[in-house]
């Protein structure tokens, strides 16, 4: 059910103020909706960033960043939800994979400030 919502939800984003790719009539146009596409995508990332952020609050090891078994759920799923809407979901596993070791490892700054508050932020 969760699963349906959010893909639903990706859907409803993803149709806002875009043609249909069949209507398109020009290599333009169609980079031009790519790129529409490629904006709300960022500005979602950029979304999710704030709450990788956030979750530090919550955490007070490395073990609890590196969350090994929730690391490996997240990017099985996001692989799971890829394939169903026919989608490589070997690319989705390299996405995933790279984006949480970069979160991890802002995480891991992060978690140094919020334990050393005398470490400035460079």
């Amino acid at each position: 059910m969760y699963r349906q919502h959010i893909v639903l939800k990706i859907q409803n984003l993803a149709i806002m103020n875009l043609k249909h790719p069949d209507k398109c009539t020009s290599a333009e146009e169609i980079r031009n909706e790519i790129d529409k596409i490629d904006a709300q995508i960022i500005s979602l990332f950029s979304r999710r960033h704030r709450y990788v952020e956030e979750i530090v609050k919550f955490k007070h090891n490395p073990n609890e960043i590196v969350a090994s078994e929730r690391k490996e759920q997240v990017i099985r799923q996001r692989c799971e939800w890829a394939a169903s809407q026919g989608l490589n979901a070997k690319t989705f596993e390299l996405i995933y994979s790279s984006l949480i070791e970069n979160n991890i490892q802002h995480e891991m700054e992060l978690l140094t400030q919020k334990n050393n508050p005398h470490i400035k932020n460079h």
